[in-house]
C-alpha cells in the first residue's frame, strides 16, 4: 500500500513543479505587423493554418518542435 501512496506523492509533486514552471514562463510578444506574424526563432512568416488552430503561436511549426523537444529531453535528465 505504501508503494502506491509514494508513487502518488512523487507524481503530485511532479503535477504541482510543472504547474509553477508554466506560471514562471515569461509571456512571448508576437512579431507581426500587416503581412503577418514572423516566427521569433528563424524570422519567417508563420503559416496561416498554423495561426488559426493556435492563435497565441509565435514560432513556426519546426521551431516550436525544436523548443519542445529541448524541454522534453531537461525533464528526462532531471535539469
Amino acid at each position: 500500500m505504501s508503494d502506491v501512496v509514494d508513487r502518488a506523492a512523487v507524481e503530485t509533486d511532479a503535477y504541482i513543479t510543472e504547474c509553477i514552471r508554466r506560471q514562471r514562463k515569461p509571456v512571448e510578444t508576437p512579431d507581426e505587423d500587416n503581412d503577418g506574424r514572423y516566427c521569433l526563432g528563424c524570422g519567417v512568416t508563420i503559416d496561416p493554418r498554423r495561426l488559426e488552430k493556435a492563435p497565441e503561436a509565435v514560432r513556426c511549426v519546426p521551431c516550436e518542435s525544436i523548443i519542445e523537444m529541448g524541454n522534453k529531453e531537461k525533464g528526462k535528465h532531471g535539469r
